[in-house]
């Protein structure tokens, strides 16, 4: 095997990992964020959609930046700085994908305040 190959199947089986390895921490934490404010199906779901996001998100970044050329030395040198931009990119996915999971649990908590608000008006009434 020539070493071209072996530093690219380094670093899409490195990455691949990491991606897995983030996917399911951001989808148990989003699961408990969004448990919070839906019921046990709903929360599912959304966090099943959300996950599917972040992970075509994610493995599009990874083999795009799988063929992008790396003016280093080394094939070394090549396969860190390229799992480098795949960890810096997964950290800016991760972050974003839980601003959005938070306002979403912060959308329903408005949601059911305004219901409960509502509600405490007209017994009032």
């Amino acid at each position: 095997m020539s070493s071209d190959l072996v530093s690219y199947l380094v670093l899409l089986v490195a990455g691949a990992a990491l991606t897995v390895a983030v996917g399911v921490t951001l989808r148990r934490s989003g699961q408990a964020m969004l448990e919070e404010v839906y019921p046990g199906p709903r929360a599912s779901g959304v966090i099943r959609m959300v996950a599917v996001g972040f992970y075509l998100v994610a493995f599009g970044v990874l083999a795009l930046i799988s063929t992008v050329s790396v003016p280093v030395d080394g094939q070394v040198q090549m396969v860190v700085t390229k799992l480098g931009v795949v960890l810096l990119v997964l950290g800016a996915t991760h972050g974003l994908t839980a601003l959005v999971l938070g306002r979403i649990r912060d959308a329903g908590r408005r949601a059911e305040l305004d219901q409960q608000l509502t509600a405490a008006m007209r017994t009032r009434a």
